[in-house]
């Protein structure tokens, strides 16, 4: 994701894979380009592939209620959990975490930042906390530098194939990549998980905004899950690691009502908005393991914003 000027435009792909002990095949894909104006409203829509348009999107807002407005335009994608509706389901948030890029660049005024911003939606926009304690006293969003961008992905890794071949960020843009690794037994599904949020600052370093890893087993029979444990790798501001305990509030849940549970429930300042995005991935768990045999080894889903 890039800001020109007043527009931001977003580019995603997604892809569902299968990995087995001798090859590794491409079950499904998908790619957006997208378009925000100044005002927040889709202003342009492009998928691949090009049997669908999506141009009852056009013209929204890119914020609250888009997700519900991808449910009516594209209901058969949404309930089979597409790389296509993944892809859409992802706008909303991209959007919000461009914000950061304006933030790194001081195109967003004290001012501004404050008029805009509610507390109390997750642990590290707590009323009490670093980041609106700065916010009401006038000097606006900290701005945090996180580490410098470790590999994700390097020759002797076996995940190799389960990233895509991306150009590197272009400065003064985000980057969102995410991986969630399904592993099918006869009892248990194993879930490996793990998100990153970077940005490219003005000398060419991209560094680390947010990151988490995610673990969890879920039952095959009840599809319920049996763990579920989240990691903070690097987050902005220090009341932000407290809302990894939230991923445990999963535990004896149906993987089907991932999205809806997290979406109700899991809010306020003992979550973290980004964590809630991974969470809610994980109810396209069952879709991937619908799609293995127990001959197969893993299936991974990826979605680079």
């Amino acid at each position: 994701m890039h800001i020109d000027g007043d527009e931001l435009a977003l580019h995603g792909m997604a892809r569902d894979m299968i990995t087995e002990a001798t090859h590794t095949s491409v079950v499904a894909n998908a790619a957006v380009h997208a378009l925000v104006d100044g005002a927040g409203n889709l202003a342009s829509l492009t998928i691949e592939p090009v049997d669908a348009d999506g141009i009852g999107l056009v013209g929204r807002p890119v914020s609250a209620g888009f997700r519900d407005a991808v449910r009516a335009e594209f209901p058969h994608e949404v309930a089979i959990g597409s790389p296509l509706a993944l892809l859409l389901d992802d706008l909303p948030v991209a959007a919000l975490i461009s914000g950061y890029a304006r933030l790194y660049s001081g195109t967003i005024p004290a001012a501004d930042a404050r008029a805009g911003m509610k507390s109390d939606i997750c642990s590290g926009w707590r009323s009490d906390g670093t980041m609106m304690s700065s916010v009401r006293g006038g000097t606006g969003v900290p701005v945090t530098l996180g580490p410098t961008a470790p590999a994700l992905r390097s020759d002797g890794d076996h995940d190799l194939v389960g990233w895509h071949d991306i150009e590197p960020l272009r400065q003064g843009s985000m980057r969102r990549r995410r991986l969630v690794d399904v592993h099918v037994t006869d009892d248990v599904w194993r879930v490996n998980a793990m998100f990153r949020d970077t940005h490219v600052q003005p000398h060419g370093d991209e560094t680390v905004l947010h990151e988490y890893t995610l673990t969890a087993t879920i039952d095959a029979a009840t599809r319920a899950f049996l763990t579920c444990s989240a990691v903070p790798r690097v987050l902005p501001f220090v009341e932000c690691p407290v809302a990894a305990a939230s991923a445990d509030r999963l535990v004896g849940r149906s993987v089907d009502a991932t999205r809806d549970f997290v979406r109700r429930e899991l809010r306020g300042i003992s979550t973290c908005t980004h964590l809630n995005d991974l969470l809610r991935s994980l109810g396209d768990v069952g879709t991937l393991a619908s799609t293995l045999d127990h001959e197969s080894n893993t299936a991974g889903s990826g979605v680079p914003g």
